[in-house]
């Protein structure tokens, strides 16, 4: 079988951004199995005795997950990511469904006003939200941190939404109602199973952007803030925890993004392409 030359300098280009990309992830899997003191002594690319790399990721993940206390704040991030991901997306699929399908008086007015907190840097809405929580009671609260990172998420969200909503026909609303659906029906038990994918990508979305907030978990919570604020302090106390504890604990932290992507690829890309199946 021949192979023509521009493919082979295709082939070429593609190894080496394979190695570049696999550089990084090759790097921290390297500094997780060694102990702090292996760390110290032996040349960055030497690997210690097989027999000693189970010790040292165990003592690299344990002390990053209970003395370093980065167990609480996954904890934390947890709750927000799956509060914003799920809750952004159901109230954002009830207001795609109603700007496309209700035919609301004003509904472009209404997205646009929705969709323009999109536009403005997240640093302006600090200082209102710190007066809002404090007033209703709910700052360095949990509860409070999940309304925040809901609000935060719902225009894009809506964004998605809407876009999808457009790509189901108003001839199947048309008919429920003529069968005697209500509207609340017709959501529930069409426009909702249908746009799943839609659900999916908003939940990917929005689940890994709280997950990797920084700004909002530094300024509004200091009792239950999220674990990229607890790896920043981590990063700062530098003098105190080895790097490898350090690097165990991004890995630590990547691992939930990583799994809630390859937990929903199918309906991702599904729903990225804002297509919908036969």
């Amino acid at each position: 079988m021949k192979i023509e030359p521009y493919k082979i300098g295709i082939y070429f280009v593609l190894i080496i951004l394979s190695v570049i990309w696999l550089f990084p992830l090759v790097s921290v899997l390297t500094m997780v199995v060694k102990s702090p003191d292996e760390f110290n002594t032996m040349r960055f690319w030497e690997l210690p005795e097989l027999k000693r790399i189970p010790a040292n990721i165990a003592f690299n993940f344990g002390h990053a997950w209970g003395k370093s206390k980065l167990g609480g704040q996954m904890l934390n991030s947890l709750i927000f990511a799956l509060t914003a991901g799920i809750g952004s997306a159901f109230i954002a699929s009830i207001g795609g469904y109603a700007l496309v399908h209700l035919k609301l008086r004003g509904s472009q007015s209404w997205f646009i006003g929705i969709f323009i907190g999109n536009i403005f840097p997240f640093q302006m809405f600090l200082i209102p939200l710190y007066l809002f929580l404090n007033i209703l009671g709910l700052f360095d609260t949990r509860l409070g941190m999940a309304v925040v990172y809901v609000g935060i998420c719902i225009p894009f969200a809506l964004f998605v939404y809407r876009n999808y909503a457009f790509t189901l026909s108003a001839e199947l609303f048309d008919a429920a109602r003529v069968d005697g659906a209500s509207k609340w029906g017709a959501y529930l038990r069409i426009f909702l199973p249908m746009s799943i994918p839609a659900f999916a990508v908003i939940f990917c979305f929005q689940f890994i952007w709280t997950w990797n907030d920084l700004l909002f978990g530094l300024v509004l919570t200091e009792r239950f803030r999220p674990i990229m604020a607890g790896l920043e302090r981590l990063q700062g106390a530098r003098g105190g925890v080895p790097p490898t504890v350090l690097i165990s604990g991004a890995v630590m932290a990547a691992l939930p993004t990583i799994v809630i992507l390859m937990s929903l690829q199918k309906f991702f890309i599904r729903g990225f392409t804002l297509t919908t199946g036969k």
